[in-house]
């Protein structure tokens, strides 16, 4: 690996030199001013510099001397922006010159807005590796003598701090898992970490590998996360809910059912509240597409469940499967007009399955005597034109777009009718008795992950 050392200048060339000395980068390059870049030769005639190149590694910062005053000619010494701005510039170019190189940055020459604006170019970059070349001064003097050497600054409590106060809580507020993962691995990528932090990103992380898992409804890889920090104080905030919710999703998950997922038996209809609170996330960084589109989908499965699950009195311990529903075990009175239905639909033929969508199949809960199912005859009309938004949007069948205006109102008519089923199912079962309660909204802030953070 080609290493690349980036100094400053300052009054003498001695830690200069005993940096290099010590370090023996591939290549130096100079941030210097108009002063200090006559101490390029006495360093060079000390250390030997092969790749020096005078064009390439001598970056001169700009500075009006007195008695040359060029109100044109923009003084960056004094200038912090400037400085760092020119830092990242560095950077940047060395990195595509050097490809896979490793950049050291050495501050202890030059002004103090020179060292300063290196520093934080260093630290806000990331990659590079901060030193200072430390040594005892002399008295009365401001400049380091004799022999220094470079030493390797910790800047690994800036990053974590950073962290948890800058970053996390914009990206947590969003819901955004995978973002704040990513964060949290660059600042664990940094070697200088203090024991109690180098744990606390392995948990945060772990958390939010969980949490984003989760969010995509992959809830076997999320459980086996979450449980893998084999913390009792995750059960009630994310362990309960989330076995409750995959109880819900193993009614009509085959896989997840033959494969026994771990689980917690609710009142059912978890995996449509699981969809709920998905949509409110999405709706909350204003993909309101995303979100109509899980609004959708939490309304077909509420029907899909309560037929599998609520009717079972009146059609057999196994329930009804929408997409192949045995007209021959529906209740004597309703098989007339379902056997018409079928056949309009070309599968009239006795002892065939029929497949039924969404509107059918609250239509027959609703036949069936289900409270859910006679809500949706009362509000058929205003649900299924609702319905009609999210299937002119682009991920549906058309291409208008929801915005938020569209996402409130069917948040506030499909959302409340869903609410209402859950509230029905879960009073059947003994309320929010159940381990964890009802299925919670995400963490969204650091302390509600990490309580005490």
């Amino acid at each position: 690996m080609t290493d690349v050392l980036i100094v400053t200048l300052g009054t003498s060339p001695e830690p200069i030199i005993n940096c290099i000395t010590s370090l023996r980068p591939d290549r130096v390059v100079f941030l210097c001013s108009l002063e200090s870049h006559k101490l390029i030769d006495p360093v060079r005639s000390k250390v030997p510099l092969p790749d020096f190149d005078q064009e390439r590694d001598v970056v001169v910062l700009q500075q009006r001397l007195a008695g040359k005053q060029n109100a044109a000619m923009l003084n960056e010494l004094d200038q912090l922006d400037r400085v760092y701005l020119r830092a990242l510039d560095i950077f940047e170019r060395v990195r595509s010159e050097n490809r896979g190189c490793r950049i050291i940055a050495d501050y202890t020459g030059g002004t103090k807005t020179m060292t300063t604006g290196l520093a934080m170019a260093a630290i806000d970059d990331g990659a590079v590796r901060l030193h200072l070349t430390i040594s005892d001064r002399s008295r009365g003097q401001s400049a380091l003598s004799g022999y220094s050497s470079p030493a390797a600054v910790c800047t690994a409590m800036i990053h974590a701090r950073r962290l948890r106060e800058r970053e996390l809580p914009a990206l947590l507020k969003r819901h955004d898992y995978e973002a704040a993962r990513q964060a949290v691995r660059r600042v664990q990528s940094l070697h200088d970490q203090d024991a109690e932090t180098t744990q606390w990103l392995q948990r945060l992380e772990a958390l939010l590998v969980g949490l984003d898992a989760w969010d995509r409804f992959d809830h076997r890889r999320a459980l086996e996360v979450l449980e893998s920090l084999n913390d009792r104080r995750l059960d009630q905030p994310l362990l309960f809910p989330l076995k409750r919710v995959i109880g819900s999703r193993r009614i009509l998950d085959k896989e997840a059912e033959e494969q026994n997922w771990p689980r917690i038996k609710g009142h059912g209809l978890e995996a449509v509240e699981d969809l709920l609170r998905n949509a409110e996330r999405r709706a909350g960084q204003e993909r309101y597409d995303d979100a109509v589109g899980r609004l959708y989908r939490a309304l077909e499965l509420t029907e899909q469940l309560l037929l599998k699950i609520a009717v079972t009195d009146k059609v057999g311990a196994d329930g009804i499967e929408t997409g192949a529903v045995d007209l021959d075990r529906l209740p004597a009175a309703i098989q007339p007009d379902w056997r018409r239905k079928a056949a309009a639909a070309n599968v009239g033929e006795r002892g065939k399955a029929m497949k039924i969508g969404l509107a059918d199949g609250f239509d027959l809960l609703a036949d069936l005597g289900h409270p859910t199912g006679l809500e949706w005859r009362q509000m058929r009309s205003d649900l299924v034109n609702a319905i009609k938004t999210r299937n002119d949007s682009l991920f549906a069948h058309g291409f208008r777009p929801v915005d938020y205006s569209g996402w409130r109102q069917l948040s506030e008519l499909l959302g409340g009718f869903l609410l209402a089923a859950i509230q029905r199912q879960s009073a059947q079962h003994g309320g929010q008795s159940a381990p964890g309660g009802a299925i919670p909204q995400f963490p969204a802030t650091l302390d509600e992950l990490i309580p005490g953070t």
